[in-house]
């Protein structure tokens, strides 16, 4: 069988293709064209923006790379949207638990977070308290009274400002003095209150326009304990109707008849608050109290009856004081030298009217200061 010869070729088919040979551009042959740069700024932006402290600033950047990146042609549009999402995100996040975990913070403060409920209290010790302090005591303003020397153990406080409602404010500081014993309560206990007696008189020398507070004072029991401290703390509290104003009185509000008078008063006065709690017990202490108090009226009386300048209305009821005191001087130094308590009693009671509370009344409402309203059962203040 003979083989057919192959079939012509056709001339439409032409010359065979060429082998491709590899491009040639301007970087050379086989050199693709290279990529823009990447932008710092969008990467900056995406890697800010996933720590929480800093996604504000990723946020920024990531916007500022989206305005560049058009015009510079860098890469790393990606990467700045999702840098401006995810910073925008965290800001928003963060956003809203400040403002839900302040409203919870407010409501805690509010309901009683501490000890007076209040954003304003600081906390502290009583041995950071100056006078003038308004504070909370933490472990309540008054001993129990079997205590025979009171003191205050717990000496936590919050320091609170002073017309914001406070329990009780510091009216004078004092070193206790001598080398006695810091560990003899009962010596410190007196020096202590000793010591605050005329302290109150400096800070509010009207101690009848004083509320219904209480008096006290905090000391240190150890010297060791407070790192060498001897400063004694005097101070007044209230447990109901808490004061909303600092209860220090500016002597500039008072005319001079005024503070002639309160000056004449202030002896008669500071022998008053010294009575300690022990005057009701134990006669010692009953006779040295009557003993001051003998002095403080002579001595007031002498300087009432001194006092120039008196307005016509008050001469009156303040000689009148005067006289009043002159004789309860010589029944209360009758008392201290009162052998037995009983014998003491009888001879402190001998009229049954052994204040002056009603000439100090008449005098004091001739001098326009605020007095009781007797009406209304004390407490409330005219004037």
């Amino acid at each position: 069988m003979t083989v057919p010869p192959p079939p012509p070729s056709s001339p439409a088919s032409g010359p065979p293709a060429p082998d491709l040979a590899p491009a040639v551009g301007p970087y050379g042959p086989g050199q693709p064209a290279p990529q823009p740069p990447l932008s710092g700024v969008a990467v900056a932006s995406l890697v800010l923006s996933l720590l929480v402290c800093l996604a504000p600033l990723g946020l920024v950047l990531g916007i500022v790379a989206l305005v560049r990146i058009p015009g510079n042609g860098k890469r790393g549009k990606g990467l700045a949207v999702a840098g401006t999402a995810v910073g925008g995100a965290v800001v928003a996040l963060a956003t809203l638990l400040l403002v839900v975990g302040g409203a919870r913070f407010d409501a805690w403060t509010e309901e009683g977070g501490g000890l007076l409920g209040s954003r304003d209290t600081k906390a502290g010790t009583l041995i950071h308290l100056k006078a003038g302090d308004c504070f909370a005591p933490a472990g309540g303003l008054f001993s129990p009274q079997e205590v025979e020397h009171e003191r205050m153990t717990d000496t936590s406080v919050e320091i609170v400002p002073c017309d914001r409602p406070h329990p009780a404010q510091v009216y004078g500081t004092f070193r206790l003095k001598g080398d006695h014993a810091i560990s003899d309560p009962a010596t410190v206990s007196a020096q202590a209150f000793e010591g605050c007696v005329p302290l109150l008189h400096d800070f509010a020398p009207d101690t009848w326009a004083l509320p219904d507070v209480g008096f006290s004072s905090y000391y240190p029991e150890s010297v060791s304990g407070t790192g060498g401290d001897r400063t004694v703390r005097c101070w007044l509290g209230a447990e109901d109707g808490l004061p909303e104003v600092s209860l220090r009185q500016d002597p500039g509000a008072w005319d001079a008849g005024q503070r002639a008078y309160l000056k004449a008063m202030r002896p008669s006065s500071e022998a008053w608050f010294s009575a300690s709690g022990k005057v009701d017990t134990d006669l010692a202490a009953a006779t040295a109290w009557a003993e001051r108090m003998a002095e403080g009226g002579v001595e007031s009386a002498k300087l009432l009856r001194a006092i120039d300048g008196l307005p016509a209305r008050a001469r009156g009821p303040v000689t009148a004081l005067a006289n009043r005191l002159d004789a309860l001087s010589g029944i209360h130094r009758s008392a201290s030298r009162a052998p037995t308590r009983a014998e003491f009693e009888k001879r402190w009671d001998i009229d049954g009217d052994e204040d002056a509370s009603g000439e100090e009344w008449e005098a004091r409402l001739a001098l326009v200061l605020p007095v009781e309203d007797e009406e209304a059962g004390g407490g409330e203040q005219q004037g």
